[in-house]
């Protein structure tokens, strides 16, 4: 059934798969769609993971969708500050509204407040979320954390996992170039005000302690251009106690447990005291799962030998080119030993 007017809203935040389906099935059962767009302070009040986009960035990519879906004649959208509709379209016929299985509350909330004021309810259709890669619904918060991408691909293929990869001479020649923006003196670091400081490197490592810059986390080998200089952590300025994660990797190689170390570090909730992935190895190459598996808006540091320091600030971009940079490496057989976890007391 078509309907003349329908409603429904939401931030819209890293405009996504979901998000696309659900406002088709809205703009296929209606003459004209009301979409509420909620604003940078009703998003502000929210506990939400990682950065949202501001109001305008978010009704910009809304109208994007609608002009490719050659459907923006048929769309209003206004700003709303709670769940309920807009006093603009107060008084308007709306006959239904378009929600998720995790807003019919909402819903049955706003048809409460109708019945107060004598109007005929809502009619609520709900929408069929849709999943991700790894079976759970798409969601802004799980592409904000570093999880998923707008389109639900898993950012850390599930494949790596179970097997580990190892670098190839072509792509040696790759990773000799600078993976952000080098920065040649530390006072050209910039904001650190960031989810997650990741430091990559015992050199790096040491410069962002003595700073007082205190990393969240932090991936050391104790060597210096493959030549053992550290002994401890004290060496590197920790000076409280650290969790520490023991990862085998060799040389040339990302391993399924370096893969599950780091996925683990970010699928929980952030630890209070910092972690130190502790490489039986060598940490280089690990900038690359960091990278996936960050959420958004962190940074990772890590060395240019003989240059400076890299700075790469965690985007949709970056992990596309790192999730690129890392289905380019060889699939090997060789199985290493798993992650040892520990707290180490200094």
């Amino acid at each position: 059934m078509k309907y003349k007017l329908v409603v429904c809203g939401g931030t819209f935040d890293h405009f996504h798969k979901g998000h696309r389906e659900f406002l088709r099935y809205g703009l296929s059962i209606s003459d004209k769609l009301l979409v509420g767009l909620t604003t940078d302070e009703f998003v502000k009040a929210k506990d939400t993971i990682g950065p949202i986009y501001d109001y305008k960035t978010r009704k910009q990519e809304l109208e994007n969708f609608f002009i490719q879906e050659k459907a923006r004649n048929r769309v209003s959208i206004e700003p709303i500050g709670s769940i309920y509709i807009p006093k603009i379209w107060e008084q308007l016929s709306i006959e239904a509204i378009v929600v998720s299985k995790n807003t019919i509350s909402a819903a049955k909330k706003i048809n409460l407040v109708r019945k107060e004021q004598r109007k005929y309810p809502l009619i609520i259709k709900t929408v069929q979320l849709v999943k991700s890669q790894h079976n759970e619904y798409i969601s802004s918060s799980s592409i904000r954390s570093g999880e998923i991408n707008r389109e639900g691909r898993l950012n850390v293929n599930p494949y790596w996992l179970n097997h580990s990869l190892i670098i190839t001479e072509e792509l040696k020649k790759e990773f000799k170039k600078p993976f952000g923006i080098l920065i040649k003196d530390k006072k050209d670091y910039g904001n650190l005000i960031s989810p997650f400081i990741i430091t990559v490197g015992d050199i790096t490592t040491k410069v962002f302690n003595q700073m007082g810059q205190n990393p969240d986390i932090s991936v050391v080998d104790f060597r210096v251009a493959r030549h053992k200089e550290f002994f401890s952590l004290k060496d590197l300025g920790f000076s409280k106690v650290q969790e520490v994660i023991r990862v085998n990797n060799p040389q040339g190689y990302l391993t399924s447990d370096l893969f599950e170390a780091v996925s683990n570090i970010f699928g929980s909730p952030k630890s209070r005291c910092r972690i130190v992935l502790k490489i039986e190895g060598e940490e280089d190459l690990s900038v690359l799962p960091l990278t996936l598996r960050a959420p958004l808006s962190s940074i990772v540091f890590y060395g240019q030998p003989g240059e400076g320091v890299v700075r790469v600030d965690i985007t949709e971009r970056s992990k596309e080119v790192a999730y690129g940079l890392a289905n380019q490496f060889k699939i090997v057989n060789t199985n290493f030993d798993s992650p040892l976890k520990k707290i180490l007391y200094l």
